[in-house]
Protein backbone atom coordinates (compact mmCIF):
# COMPACT_ATOMS: atom_id res chain seq x y z
CA UNK A 1 0.00 0.00 0.00
CA UNK A 2 1.51 3.27 -1.16
CA UNK A 3 1.65 6.06 1.82
CA UNK A 4 0.68 9.53 0.60
CA UNK A 5 2.72 12.63 2.85
CA UNK A 6 0.61 15.35 2.51
CA UNK A 7 2.21 18.62 2.96
CA UNK A 8 2.88 21.19 5.61
CA UNK A 9 1.35 24.31 5.51
CA UNK A 10 3.22 27.61 5.09
CA UNK A 11 1.43 28.46 9.00
CA UNK A 12 2.73 25.00 10.85
CA UNK A 13 6.52 25.72 8.89
CA UNK A 14 6.69 28.93 10.07
CA UNK A 15 5.89 27.55 13.81
CA UNK A 16 8.50 25.36 13.66
CA UNK A 17 10.79 27.70 12.30
CA UNK A 18 10.14 30.40 14.54
CA UNK A 19 10.95 27.48 17.05
CA UNK A 20 14.73 27.61 16.01
CA UNK A 21 14.82 31.58 16.08
CA UNK A 22 13.84 32.06 19.70
CA UNK A 23 17.06 30.98 20.72
CA UNK A 24 19.24 32.25 18.32
CA UNK A 25 18.19 34.31 15.26
CA UNK A 26 21.17 32.76 13.48
CA UNK A 27 20.16 29.56 13.25
CA UNK A 28 17.82 30.51 10.44
CA UNK A 29 20.55 30.49 8.17
CA UNK A 30 20.91 27.01 7.32
CA UNK A 31 16.77 26.74 6.70
CA UNK A 32 16.45 29.69 4.41
CA UNK A 33 19.11 27.36 1.93
CA UNK A 34 16.56 24.56 1.68
CA UNK A 35 13.84 26.24 -0.29
CA UNK A 36 11.92 29.80 -1.84
CA UNK A 37 9.31 28.48 1.04
CA UNK A 38 11.55 28.45 3.70
CA UNK A 39 13.51 31.77 2.29
CA UNK A 40 10.37 33.26 2.72
CA UNK A 41 9.61 32.46 5.98
CA UNK A 42 12.69 32.75 7.20
CA UNK A 43 13.09 36.46 6.02
CA UNK A 44 9.88 37.55 7.84
CA UNK A 45 11.10 35.61 10.76
CA UNK A 46 14.26 37.04 11.32
CA UNK A 47 15.35 40.49 12.57
CA UNK A 48 18.86 40.48 13.91
CA UNK A 49 22.04 39.32 12.58
CA UNK A 50 24.55 38.34 14.68
CA UNK A 51 28.03 38.93 12.22
CA UNK A 52 30.72 36.69 12.77
CA UNK A 53 34.68 37.95 12.98
CA UNK A 54 35.53 36.94 10.01
CA UNK A 55 32.89 39.93 8.30
CA UNK A 56 35.60 42.47 8.87
CA UNK A 57 38.54 41.03 6.76
CA UNK A 58 37.43 43.04 3.11
CA UNK A 59 37.90 39.95 1.11
CA UNK A 60 36.12 37.49 3.19
CA UNK A 61 32.92 39.51 4.06
CA UNK A 62 30.70 37.96 1.04
CA UNK A 63 29.02 35.42 3.65
CA UNK A 64 27.65 39.00 5.31
CA UNK A 65 26.92 40.65 2.23
CA UNK A 66 24.54 37.54 0.91
CA UNK A 67 22.81 37.51 3.83
CA UNK A 68 21.89 41.16 3.76
CA UNK A 69 20.19 40.31 0.30
CA UNK A 70 18.97 36.81 2.00
CA UNK A 71 17.26 38.89 4.88
CA UNK A 72 15.46 41.71 4.08
CA UNK A 73 13.35 42.33 7.38
CA UNK A 74 16.79 43.02 9.31
CA UNK A 75 16.39 45.37 12.58
CA UNK A 76 19.34 44.79 14.53
CA UNK A 77 22.66 43.92 13.29
CA UNK A 78 25.92 43.01 15.80
CA UNK A 79 29.46 43.27 14.30
CA UNK A 80 32.03 41.99 17.22
CA UNK A 81 35.53 40.52 17.66
CA UNK A 82 37.43 40.77 14.56
CA UNK A 83 40.65 38.72 14.44
CA UNK A 84 42.56 40.42 12.10
CA UNK A 85 43.86 43.21 14.82
CA UNK A 86 44.62 46.13 13.54
CA UNK A 87 44.59 45.83 9.93
CA UNK A 88 40.66 44.88 10.37
CA UNK A 89 38.57 47.33 8.01
CA UNK A 90 35.29 47.66 10.55
CA UNK A 91 34.59 50.56 7.94
CA UNK A 92 33.85 48.14 5.14
CA UNK A 93 31.39 45.87 6.32
CA UNK A 94 29.69 49.27 8.33
CA UNK A 95 29.11 50.72 4.53
CA UNK A 96 27.77 47.66 2.50
CA UNK A 97 25.06 47.53 5.72
CA UNK A 98 24.57 51.13 4.98
CA UNK A 99 23.99 50.51 1.10
CA UNK A 100 21.96 47.85 1.56
CA UNK A 101 18.66 49.39 1.91
CA UNK A 102 17.69 47.82 5.42
CA UNK A 103 15.31 49.78 7.63
CA UNK A 104 18.10 48.99 10.68
CA UNK A 105 16.61 50.33 14.26
CA UNK A 106 19.54 49.03 16.30
CA UNK A 107 23.34 48.52 15.15
CA UNK A 108 26.35 46.87 17.41
CA UNK A 109 29.73 47.39 17.44
CA UNK A 110 31.39 45.20 20.01
CA UNK A 111 34.84 44.48 20.97
CA UNK A 112 36.28 46.03 17.97
CA UNK A 113 40.01 47.01 17.87
CA UNK A 114 39.22 50.54 16.19
CA UNK A 115 35.73 52.20 15.26
CA UNK A 116 34.46 53.20 12.50
CA UNK A 117 36.01 56.82 10.73
CA UNK A 118 33.80 59.13 10.95
CA UNK A 119 32.67 59.75 7.15
CA UNK A 120 31.69 56.04 7.84
CA UNK A 121 28.88 57.56 10.36
CA UNK A 122 27.62 59.81 7.84
CA UNK A 123 27.33 57.31 5.64
CA UNK A 124 25.37 55.68 8.03
CA UNK A 125 23.05 58.30 8.53
CA UNK A 126 22.48 59.53 5.53
CA UNK A 127 20.24 55.92 4.77
CA UNK A 128 19.12 54.30 8.33
CA UNK A 129 16.94 57.30 8.99
CA UNK A 130 15.26 54.92 11.44
CA UNK A 131 18.16 54.04 13.52
CA UNK A 132 17.72 54.51 17.13
CA UNK A 133 19.54 52.47 18.92
CA UNK A 134 23.96 52.67 18.66
CA UNK A 135 26.02 50.39 21.00
CA UNK A 136 29.69 50.89 21.10
CA UNK A 137 31.01 48.39 23.34
CA UNK A 138 34.42 47.38 24.88
CA UNK A 139 36.40 48.92 21.72
CA UNK A 140 40.00 49.01 22.08
CA UNK A 141 40.00 52.71 20.80
CA UNK A 142 37.08 55.59 21.61
CA UNK A 143 37.48 59.50 21.89
CA UNK A 144 35.65 62.71 22.03
CA UNK A 145 36.19 63.04 17.94
CA UNK A 146 34.47 59.54 17.28
CA UNK A 147 31.67 60.25 20.38
CA UNK A 148 30.83 63.24 17.72
CA UNK A 149 31.13 62.19 14.82
CA UNK A 150 28.06 59.65 15.97
CA UNK A 151 25.91 62.96 17.28
CA UNK A 152 26.79 64.73 13.73
CA UNK A 153 25.44 61.88 11.97
CA UNK A 154 22.45 60.46 13.47
CA UNK A 155 20.81 63.35 15.41
CA UNK A 156 18.12 61.33 15.78
CA UNK A 157 19.65 58.26 18.14
CA UNK A 158 17.33 57.73 21.20
CA UNK A 159 19.62 54.80 22.44
CA UNK A 160 23.46 55.26 23.03
CA UNK A 161 25.79 52.49 24.80
CA UNK A 162 29.31 53.32 24.56
CA UNK A 163 30.81 51.58 27.98
CA UNK A 164 33.87 50.50 28.57
CA UNK A 165 35.13 51.69 25.47
CA UNK A 166 38.69 53.21 25.36
CA UNK A 167 39.13 51.65 29.03
CA UNK A 168 41.80 49.10 27.87
CA UNK A 169 43.64 51.69 25.71
CA UNK A 170 43.63 54.30 28.38
CA UNK A 171 45.32 51.62 31.09
CA UNK A 172 48.00 50.59 28.20
CA UNK A 173 49.14 53.71 27.91
CA UNK A 174 48.98 55.30 31.27
CA UNK A 175 46.59 56.20 33.63
CA UNK A 176 47.74 59.59 33.48
CA UNK A 177 47.20 63.07 32.54
CA UNK A 178 48.82 62.71 28.74
CA UNK A 179 45.74 59.63 28.43
CA UNK A 180 43.12 62.15 28.50
CA UNK A 181 43.50 62.73 24.52
CA UNK A 182 42.37 58.89 23.98
CA UNK A 183 39.29 58.72 25.99
CA UNK A 184 35.99 60.08 25.90
CA UNK A 185 35.72 63.04 28.57
CA UNK A 186 33.18 65.47 29.74
CA UNK A 187 34.31 68.04 26.40
CA UNK A 188 32.77 64.76 24.41
CA UNK A 189 29.54 64.17 26.33
CA UNK A 190 28.54 68.14 26.42
CA UNK A 191 28.36 68.20 22.82
CA UNK A 192 26.48 65.33 22.32
CA UNK A 193 23.89 66.45 24.90
CA UNK A 194 23.15 69.28 22.85
CA UNK A 195 23.41 67.53 19.18
CA UNK A 196 20.90 64.47 20.68
CA UNK A 197 18.15 65.89 21.92
CA UNK A 198 15.46 63.07 21.38
CA UNK A 199 18.24 60.66 23.52
CA UNK A 200 16.60 58.63 26.25
CA UNK A 201 18.99 56.17 27.39
CA UNK A 202 22.80 56.38 27.35
CA UNK A 203 26.02 53.87 29.14
CA UNK A 204 28.91 55.41 30.01
CA UNK A 205 29.69 53.02 32.42
CA UNK A 206 33.95 52.67 32.24
CA UNK A 207 34.65 56.36 30.90
CA UNK A 208 37.04 57.56 33.20
CA UNK A 209 37.17 60.98 31.53
CA UNK A 210 33.36 62.10 32.46
CA UNK A 211 32.50 63.76 35.75
CA UNK A 212 29.16 66.00 37.20
CA UNK A 213 29.74 67.70 34.13
CA UNK A 214 29.08 64.55 31.75
CA UNK A 215 25.49 64.34 33.87
CA UNK A 216 24.59 68.17 34.39
CA UNK A 217 24.86 68.56 30.72
CA UNK A 218 22.76 65.50 30.33
CA UNK A 219 20.47 65.93 32.22
CA UNK A 220 19.97 69.58 31.58
CA UNK A 221 19.77 68.56 27.61
CA UNK A 222 18.24 65.47 26.89
CA UNK A 223 14.69 66.43 28.48
CA UNK A 224 13.52 62.87 27.22
CA UNK A 225 16.01 60.98 29.21
CA UNK A 226 14.81 58.22 31.00
CA UNK A 227 17.73 55.96 31.59
CA UNK A 228 21.76 56.67 32.66
CA UNK A 229 24.71 54.84 33.28
CA UNK A 230 27.45 55.58 34.99
CA UNK A 231 29.48 53.13 36.64
CA UNK A 232 33.03 53.93 37.04
CA UNK A 233 33.01 57.93 36.30
CA UNK A 234 34.17 60.25 38.50
CA UNK A 235 30.67 61.22 40.26
CA UNK A 236 29.71 63.05 43.26
CA UNK A 237 27.06 62.35 45.43
CA UNK A 238 25.84 66.07 45.11
CA UNK A 239 25.32 65.37 41.40
CA UNK A 240 23.66 62.25 41.81
CA UNK A 241 20.78 64.01 43.50
CA UNK A 242 20.82 66.51 41.15
CA UNK A 243 20.69 64.37 38.55
CA UNK A 244 17.55 62.87 40.30
CA UNK A 245 15.70 66.45 40.96
CA UNK A 246 16.45 67.49 37.39
CA UNK A 247 15.51 64.68 35.53
CA UNK A 248 11.65 64.69 35.23
CA UNK A 249 11.57 61.51 33.34
CA UNK A 250 14.44 59.37 34.86
CA UNK A 251 13.01 55.70 35.48
CA UNK A 252 16.32 54.22 35.72
CA UNK A 253 19.60 55.60 37.37
CA UNK A 254 22.98 53.47 37.83
CA UNK A 255 26.31 54.64 39.58
CA UNK A 256 29.36 53.38 40.52
CA UNK A 257 30.93 54.54 44.23
CA UNK A 258 30.92 58.39 44.08
CA UNK A 259 32.32 61.19 46.16
CA UNK A 260 30.52 62.88 48.88
CA UNK A 261 30.80 67.08 49.30
CA UNK A 262 30.91 68.45 52.80
CA UNK A 263 27.30 69.84 52.15
CA UNK A 264 24.60 68.38 53.97
CA UNK A 265 21.47 69.62 52.20
CA UNK A 266 22.35 67.43 49.27
CA UNK A 267 22.87 63.60 50.55
CA UNK A 268 21.70 60.50 49.34
CA UNK A 269 19.59 60.06 52.01
CA UNK A 270 17.35 63.09 50.82
CA UNK A 271 17.27 62.52 47.00
CA UNK A 272 13.31 61.41 47.69
CA UNK A 273 13.14 65.05 48.47
CA UNK A 274 14.40 65.63 44.61
CA UNK A 275 13.54 62.26 42.91
CA UNK A 276 9.60 63.00 42.33
CA UNK A 277 9.02 61.18 38.75
CA UNK A 278 11.05 58.05 39.76
CA UNK A 279 9.12 54.69 38.95
CA UNK A 280 9.91 53.52 42.10
CA UNK A 281 8.76 55.89 43.91
CA UNK A 282 4.98 55.23 42.29
CA UNK A 283 5.78 51.98 42.71
CA UNK A 284 6.39 51.40 46.28
CA UNK A 285 3.20 53.73 47.07
CA UNK A 286 1.11 51.90 44.84
CA UNK A 287 2.21 48.77 46.13
CA UNK A 288 2.88 49.22 49.83
CA UNK A 289 0.34 51.86 50.07
CA UNK A 290 2.91 53.82 52.32
CA UNK A 291 5.25 57.14 51.81
CA UNK A 292 8.50 55.69 50.85
CA UNK A 293 9.95 58.90 53.39
CA UNK A 294 8.74 56.64 56.45
CA UNK A 295 11.15 53.58 56.01
CA UNK A 296 14.07 54.27 53.71
CA UNK A 297 15.07 50.99 54.52
CA UNK A 298 12.37 49.06 52.91
CA UNK A 299 12.04 51.27 50.11
CA UNK A 300 15.48 51.20 49.43
CA UNK A 301 15.39 47.13 48.96
CA UNK A 302 12.20 48.21 46.90
CA UNK A 303 14.05 49.97 44.69
CA UNK A 304 17.30 48.24 44.18
CA UNK A 305 16.57 47.06 40.45
CA UNK A 306 15.76 50.56 39.19
CA UNK A 307 18.46 52.79 41.04
CA UNK A 308 21.94 51.28 42.04
CA UNK A 309 24.57 53.39 43.60
CA UNK A 310 27.31 51.70 45.17
CA UNK A 311 28.49 52.82 48.59
CA UNK A 312 31.97 52.24 49.71
CA UNK A 313 32.26 50.81 53.13
CA UNK A 314 32.76 53.93 54.51
CA UNK A 315 29.94 55.78 52.89
CA UNK A 316 27.46 52.20 53.63
CA UNK A 317 27.82 53.08 57.15
CA UNK A 318 26.79 55.93 57.28
CA UNK A 319 24.52 55.84 54.77
CA UNK A 320 21.31 53.61 54.00
CA UNK A 321 21.85 50.91 51.20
Amino acid sequence: MKLVCKKLSEDCWELILNRLAIDDFNSLQSPSLVCKQFLSITDRLRQKLEASNRSFDSNNCEGLFRALQRFTNLREIELYDPIFGDKADVNYPIRRIASSGLDLQCLSLRRLQRPPFPKTFKKLGSTMNNLKILRCCYLKVFRNHHLVAIADALPWLEELDIQLSGFRSYYQRGSDSRSAKYIVTDVGIEVISRKLPRLRKINITGQLGCSDRSLIALSSNCELLNEIRCCYCNVSEHCICFILRRSQNLISFEAGRYYSLPDDSFTFENYMNFAQSLRGIIDYTATKGADPSTDMNAFFLFIKDPIHVHDTKTQSSDKVC
